[in-house]
């Protein structure tokens, strides 16, 4: 029997399948990396305004380092800062199975304690 063929076939099923993961590693990476540029941004804002910090100045950074600000929410007290913010990234890939955004969102707590800045 001439077996030629087989390996164009497992070929043509194995190809897509291959696509697909490297999309989905791209994807996640670029969560993950947007993700943690805004978790990093954040906590440099509060470091560099703490003890006497203001929204504007807030936001303005924020902007400086191109980071939406439509959903943030700063709230400032008792030498406490608390930052809330979420936007959406484009979908590279997953726009192929209908998920055309990725949600990105940070809620951290920075405080002083004893001159320095802890993150709860």
């Amino acid at each position: 029997m001439n077996k030629r063929g087989q390996t164009l076939i497992l070929f043509v099923i194995l190809i897509p399948i291959l696509l697909g993961l490297c999309a989905l590693v791209i994807d996640v990476g670029l969560i993950v990396s947007k993700s943690t540029h805004l978790k990093e941004v954040s906590k440099t804002i509060i470091e560099e305004v703490m003890p006497e910090a203001s929204i504007e100045e807030i936001e303005d950074l924020f902007i400086k380092n191109d980071i939406p600000v439509s959903q943030l929410e700063v709230q400032i007290e008792d030498e406490k800062i608390r930052i809330q913010n979420e936007y959406e990234i484009d979908s590279i890939f997953g726009s192929v199975i209908g998920i055309k955004h990725y949600q990105v969102s940070v809620d951290i707590t920075g405080s002083m304690k004893d001159g320095k800045v802890v993150f709860e």
